[in-house]
């Protein structure tokens, strides 16, 4: 099923949410054929058999005694000797059970998808339409960014999850059931989207924008207005959200390390969370104990039980008991994946308990996977979840094993059987998520179970006393501020784990990330598991006196040596080795919009436009290591502006230039807004301005008049810059259209610059002449992967290479950078 689910979305994010539909037929008719033709084959087989079968007098017809034995007294194949059965699946059977669940997956992930993707909502997420939605808030508010660090604290944009009941756009009202996400600046004129609450019905009015199909949402809504509240939120999530406050309240008188690792380890609350402790965690590898997992489940569950025990509650008693604090404890931490996981796990645990049957953590795990991926089909390309599932599996497989080989060998086989439990949990869960961890980038960390070791002491006081917390602010706050005093000393010693650990040199092995490098890790614990099975193989085959075994300790080291060298040197690129050298500029892949970042300096730079998401530039600008900042916005559509709380929060502002045509005036008060919060001077310009930003010389080449009723106004009044860096002369265009190209030539001789920035996105709307007319020998062109305006234009491309440029795009080719080497050569790195 997760195969089914995990190929089905990363297909659709390829092709399209268009074939979401017909793909979810084709996964229900194989469900059907699956189960349809070995049914028919077996009937017809067992016909046949019927027909021509001959029985002999006193006989079984499988030629074995009703007794079920052989003639020769033999049991059957199906028992054990004692007498047992023995539990076996056939071949075909387990192919058709195979094939089942991956087009039930395959099925459900298309359903989920084509319901998401639903139009006209879609549609006009597209068109980038401005629209009036009501929605029901589905979680929390979460700021999001480097909104911790930098000396003005400029919180970034505020994310809420909704679903949208009702959208009003262009001239049209209609009735919906999709999810959207609400992204918001903190301050300004679209403030108040931080003080929402799960469950509240809200109206949203902005401007609506596409998001990719494993987004999990129909569409972004990006805020040009404060929330206006239609109702408060239903009882059950209000009284969550209660809970949550009044656990923060009884923290305010904590540190901030402690107050937020107990509202994080109790109620999964990570917005208190401070910058470096949340690095130390990350780097530490106690990053899992910073909101609700699955171990913070068993706590609960475990101490529910313990109590409901100790009342003298009988066994179904004590399970429908555990079951309601499951149910309520989930209400209370918002279903995370990890939570959702561990909630699946524990409730077919406990059914299976009342049922009487097996308490198996596989089939239980299993089982919780296969529910949450037909339910929820988003969780199959989560890679919380699938760190999540590793770690359980990691656990529940290899930790007993761990344990019995620890008192085996004899440096371990007298430590206490707590310390030796804690060491084989650190180090399962370690072995079966690092190749995940390992694709994300975060290398191979070798501080990791040390770290789990020393903090897994404090984790359940602080679980329990956070969540008794969170209970009693409701009925007394000072009995609840008292227990968050009695955790703080546990969490600070999580705490003081995570910087020690952090601040551990070599603390981390470096390694490969992406697909390659998990795979390579994955590759090299198959390896090192198969020679030490085949080592013991031989060991157990040899007589006492035989010679050592065939693969000796040694061998297996210096195969493991081998192997992580090999991968070393044949390390593919990868955000380690990014910028390149000798950068100047580079044109950032934020999707369907505009965002280039010319260096002027050693950790400064000038953004010229910012983009639709405020993550996504922010993600460029921190990769370049740019931390003080200009920035030029050549007009305020979104697909250019909307990004820039992300590029301020965190970093040193200067000027933020900007079109000197302010529409939409909605965008312009935002921008407005932004920047005067992050302490910029806002200045609008024409043509013939200049200046000077670090090591880049600019000057405006447009607008010089306004053109109105020629295309789009605001796109023909884009800032037009030419800029000398580095000894390059870089043109960036903006959006203009053929009107102010054509204005553009007739004012000026051919430029002849060396890079040029293709306008509006490459689309068919150009000048024939302009390319020529710039004359660069690199033409880089911004674009969104998979967006439905053309954009851009083959005959666009054509033109721009016929002039002699070299031509590289966004879409295609991720980040670009154009360097310049020592000796002045000019080159073009590409990220993908």
């Amino acid at each position: 099923m997760w195969v089914g689910a995990f190929t089905t979305r990363l297909l659709l994010d390829r092709v399209g949410a268009g074939v979401a539909t017909p793909l979810a037929l084709l996964g229900v008719l194989g469900m059907a054929a699956v189960v349809l033709v070995p049914m028919a084959v077996a009937v017809r087989r067992r016909t046949r058999q019927h027909h021509s079968g001959r029985h002999h007098s006193g006989r079984h017809p499988s030629g074995q005694h009703p007794s079920g034995r052989h003639p020769s007294g033999r049991h059957r194949s199906g028992e054990h000797r004692s007498g047992r059965p023995r539990v076996t699946v056939p071949l075909a059977t387990a192919v058709v059970l195979a094939g089942l669940g991956t087009a039930a997956g395959a099925a459900s992930a298309a359903l989920q998808v084509a319901s998401v993707g639903r139009e006209p909502l879609t549609a006009w997420a597209r068109e980038r339409a401005m629209a009036t939605l009501v929605v029901r808030v589905s979680g929390d508010p979460r700021r999001i960014g480097g909104a911790a660090s930098g000396p003005r604290r400029l919180p970034d944009s505020v994310r809420v999850r909704a679903v949208a009941r009702q959208v009003q756009a262009r001239g049209e009202r209609i009735l919906v059931d999709q999810p959207v996400l609400v992204s918001a600046p903190v301050s300004g004129p679209a403030a108040g989207w931080a003080d929402v609450r799960d469950g509240e019905t809200v109206v949203v009015r902005g401007r609506l924008a596409p998001v990719p199909v494993l987004s999990d949402a129909a569409a972004v809504v990006a805020a040009r207005a404060p929330p206006q509240r239609l109702s408060d939120a239903d009882p059950v999530p209000a009284v969550a959200t209660s809970l949550r406050r009044g656990l923060a309240a009884a923290t305010e008188g904590l540190d901030p390390d402690p107050a937020a690792l107990v509202a994080g380890l109790a109620v999964g609350d990570e917005s208190r969370q401070p910058a470096d402790l949340a690095d130390a965690m990350r780097a530490s590898g106690l990053s899992h104990l910073t909101a609700v997992s699955g171990g913070n489940v068993a706590i609960v569950l475990a101490a529910v039980l313990v109590l409901a025990r100790l009342g003298g509650l009988r066994t179904r008693a004590r399970l429908v008991l555990a079951a309601s604090a499951l149910a309520g404890f989930v209400v209370l931490v918002r279903p995370q994946p990890s939570v959702l996981r561990a909630a699946a796990m524990g409730s077919v645990a406990l059914l299976a308990t009342v049922l009487g049957g097996r308490r198996s953590g596989v089939p239980a795990l299993a089982g919780a996977v296969a529910v949450l991926v037909l339910v929820a089909p988003p969780l199959a390309t989560s890679y919380g979840f699938a760190l999540s599932v590793a770690a359980t599996g990691g656990l529940v497989v290899a930790a007993p094993r761990v344990v019995r080989r620890m008192r085996r060998w004899r440096p371990t086989a007298r430590w206490p059987p707590a310390l030796a439990q804690a060491v084989a949990l650190a180090v399962a869960a370690q072995c079966a998520t690092a190749p995940l961890i390992a694709a994300l980038g975060g290398g191979v960390p070798l501080v990791t179970v040390p770290a789990n070791v020393l903090a897994a002491p404090a984790v359940a006081p602080v679980t329990v006393l956070g969540l008794a917390a969170a209970v009693l602010s409701a009925v007394s706050p000072p009995a609840a501020a008292a227990c968050a005093v009695l955790a703080a000393p546990f969490a600070g010693w999580i705490a003081t784990v995570a910087h020690r650990a952090a601040a551990v040199p070599g603390g981390s092995l470096p390694w490969p990330d992406g697909a390659v490098g998990g795979l390579s890790l994955a590759a090299l614990a198959v390896v090192a598991l198969g020679l030490a099975a085949l080592a013991r193989r031989r060991r157990a085959r040899r007589p006492p006196a035989a010679a050592p075994a065939y693969v000796p300790t040694g061998v297996l080291v210096a195969a493991g040596v081998a192997l992580v060298v090999v991968v070393l040197l044949l390390r593919p690129p990868s955000r380690a080795g990014w910028p390149p050298d000798g950068w100047v500029i580079v044109a950032c892949d934020v999707g369907q919009g505009d965002a280039s970042v010319v260096r002027t300096g050693d950790g400064s730079g000038l953004l010229v436009d910012a983009g639709p998401e405020p993550a996504a530039v922010d993600r460029c600008l921190r990769d370049l290591g740019v931390t003080r900042l200009d920035a030029v916005l050549t007009h305020f559509h979104a697909d250019h502006v909307d990004g820039l709380p992300g590029a301020l929060a965190g970093r040193d502002v200067g000027e933020v230039v900007v079109s000197p045509l302010a529409e939409p005036a909605d965008s312009a008060a935002l921008v407005d807004g932004w920047a005067r919060a992050a302490g910029a001077g806002v200045t609008a310009v024409g043509a013939g301005r200049s200046g000077r930003m670090g090591d880049a010389r600019w000057v405006t080449l447009w607008p010089r008049r306004t053109i109105r009723g020629e295309g789009s106004d605001a796109n023909n009044a884009s800032v037009v810059l030419l800029l000398d860096v580095a000894g390059l002369r870089i043109l960036l265009t903006g959006d203009v259209e053929p009107a102010a190209q054509r204005a553009l030539r007739a004012g000026l001789p051919d430029l002849g610059v060396d890079v040029v920035k293709v306008p509006h996105h490459g689309s068919a709307h150009q000048d024939p002449a302009f390319a020529g007319w710039a004359g660069a020998r690199v033409a880089l062109v911004s674009v969104g992967k998979g967006n439905d305006y053309g954009h851009p234009a083959a005959e666009t491309l054509d033109t721009y290479a016929r002039s002699g440029a070299v031509v590289v795009r966004t879409d295609t080719d991720g980040d670009i950078a154009v360097v310049r080497s020592p000796d002045g050569a000019l080159g073009i790195v590409t990220r993908g």
